[in-house]
């Protein structure tokens, strides 16, 4: 009975921590500051895209510098198509400045396709 149970309590565990190791094929990989108010308008949008060359790391940078009198108030950066695990993140800049770099860097093997919008005033 004690071994039945032990054999029970594995075969839960082993379930267990597998499925946190696999990463969901529905996983996105978004960015989103500051929100789109009234007023706003779309100040830059960029695609950025890479195809998937194996065992190798690509990353992008994409700068946006208006002019003085603009002020950043939303920035949303936006996975397209099927996940490729790629991770996009704020490098410089941001919300209520004139200026923004984002950097977008895939996965080891894969590629990545983003569309960024900045908007502002």
């Amino acid at each position: 009975m004690k071994i039945v149970l032990v054999c029970a309590v594995l075969a839960v565990l082993a379930t267990v921590s597998t499925s946190s190791i696999v990463k969901s094929p529905t996983s996105r990989a978004s960015l989103y500051y500051g929100y789109v108010g009234p007023g706003d308008r779309l100040l830059n949008r960029t695609y950025v895209q890479k195809a998937a060359i194996p065992n190798t790391i690509q990353s992008q940078d994409v700068a946006y510098r208006g002019n003085f009198t603009t002020k950043i108030t939303a920035i949303q950066v936006v996975e397209i198509g099927y996940t490729q695990w790629a991770t996009p993140w704020l490098i410089a800049g941001g919300i209520g400045g004139n200026n923004v770099t984002i950097r977008v860097q895939s996965a080891r093997g894969y590629g990545y396709y983003y569309v960024i919008d900045i908007w502002g005033r």
